[in-house]
């Protein structure tokens, strides 16, 4: 045993809103709170705000519509269509591919533009909390442990560390533990995309050249799921190839072997695309992302888990901050060849109509048992069928936003104070697409 090395921290900072995690959902609770005139402190463990979407190099906007309409709205649009501007390309809300270091200063610009204070290379460490109400979070710095205070704090972490260790119930994986394959991304120099999209307009794209490999038992890796390569430049791909299987993204010790076997994996998909892609025959190996592409871990039980019966339903809700459209995804855990067609048959099929979508209340970003901390992005209260879909960028942007909105209507820092009326108005004003309109 070790003795007790708790002692006092010295307090080096402190807002009426304090974001843990710079991701999305952070970037978007951190300009909403700003906006409405709060102080706004985002605490991010890397060198950038974006999270997977930049160090973790996930290469394209998932869909922001629901098929006739831009449904994630306000900040995430903003976001967007400011990427597309400073690419010189047409902005696309379905399926919009960009460059990594464009989102990253776009990231910042906004953020900053709100008026809200960034701290980078600041990781939670620890929460201080006394019967539900959490006081300060304790976050590891270069000159040690420091705490940093605040009003209202939101859990935008992805893991759910800080509702977790708060005290807040949560769950992992689906009913035996199992979690989605993460991935590690990567980006391709030296691509010829003339003679790619030649290849493609013949039948020959990535995907299937790689489907009837697998088909005929000559694929280098056993993997049916394939998402393929995306323009992110001239000359250069942003890749989603692949899954690391077996990673716990709650354990160190486990991402660590990710990532090793992540940048072995991508090797192999280098030689495949060098050898049976026409346009990639020169590519090379340009970066590797510094954080693998987690797509699950703690899902915070909140005051209403979001539930896959709410999506089949199209559910509205008197509280509700956001719709989506998504389907759900679930990667599959596990090599097996079934399992990872299961994958694509029932994305395919659970997909919704045009114009439909479902809603998220509010009360699926209130973590039980806490007072003054709301959750947003991959971790909101949500069963595993529907943290499948509320997980990808945009939603992250959406539910964060309606947290940064939430928070700064909260009396006193009571989330549970917050009338929902007054929240969906001010999310209105800050552009969010709910019904009604």
């Amino acid at each position: 045993m070790l003795p007790d090395l708790r002692r006092t921290l010295p307090v080096v900072a402190q807002a009426d809103v304090v974001i843990c995690g710079g991701g999305p959902a952070g970037v978007g609770a951190a300009v909403a709170a700003a906006r409405m005139g709060k102080s706004a402190l985002i605490l991010e463990q890397t060198g950038c705000l974006g999270g997977l979407g930049t160090s973790g190099m996930v290469p394209v906007f998932c869909p922001a519509t629901d098929g006739e309409k831009i449904i994630a709205r306000g900040v995430c649009q903003e976001v967007m269509d400011e990427v597309a501007r400073r690419m010189d390309v047409p902005v696309s809300y379905d399926w919009f591919p960009y460059h990594y270091e464009t989102l990253k200063r776009v990231y910042d610009d906004i953020v900053l533009a709100a008026g809200a204070r960034i701290l980078f290379f600041t990781t939670l460490a620890d929460v201080i909390c006394s019967d539900g109400h959490v006081e300060a979070v304790v976050v590891a710095t270069r000159e040690g442990l420091r705490a940093i205070r605040g009003t209202v704090f939101v859990d935008a972490t992805g893991d759910g560390n800080l509702c977790a260790w708060a005290g807040a119930p949560y769950e992992v994986g689906g009913e035996n533990g199992e979690l989605m394959g993460p991935t590690l991304c990567s980006s391709f120099s030296g691509v010829d995309w003339g003679a790619y999209h030649r290849s493609c307009s013949e039948g020959n794209d990535a995907r299937s050249i790689w489907l009837r490999m697998m088909a005929e038992g000559t694929a280098p890796l056993p993997e049916w799921h394939f998402v393929g390569a995306f323009k992110a430049g001239e000359g250069l791909s942003a890749n989603n190839l692949g899954h690391v299987y077996g990673v716990n993204g709650l354990s160190e010790e486990s991402l660590t072997q990710g990532m090793i076997d992540g940048r072995k994996t991508l090797e192999v998909y280098l030689d495949f695309y060098r050898r049976h892609v026409p346009g990639f025959e020169k590519a090379e190996m340009a970066w590797t992302g510094s954080l693998l592409g987690v797509r699950e871990t703690r899902r915070i039980t909140g005051d209403y888990v979001l539930n896959y019966g709410d999506y089949k339903n199209r559910a509205r809700f008197d509280d509700e901050i956001a719709r989506f459209a998504y389907p759900v995804d679930i990667h599959s855990a596990t090599t097996d060849p079934a399992a990872q067609k299961k994958v694509e048959e029932e994305l395919m099929a659970s997909r919704l109509g045009p114009g439909e979508s479902y809603g998220i209340p509010y009360r699926s970003l209130i973590p039980r048992n806490l007072t003054n901390v709301l959750v947003a992005g991959r971790c909101l209260s949500a069963d595993r069928a529907l943290q499948s879909s509320t997980r990808v960028m945009p939603c992250c942007l959406v539910t964060g936003q309606a947290t940064g909105m939430a928070a700064s209507l909260a009396s006193d820092g009571d989330v549970r104070a917050v009338d929902a009326g007054p929240l969906r108005q001010a999310l209105r004003e800050q552009n969010a697409y709910l019904p009604g309109e």
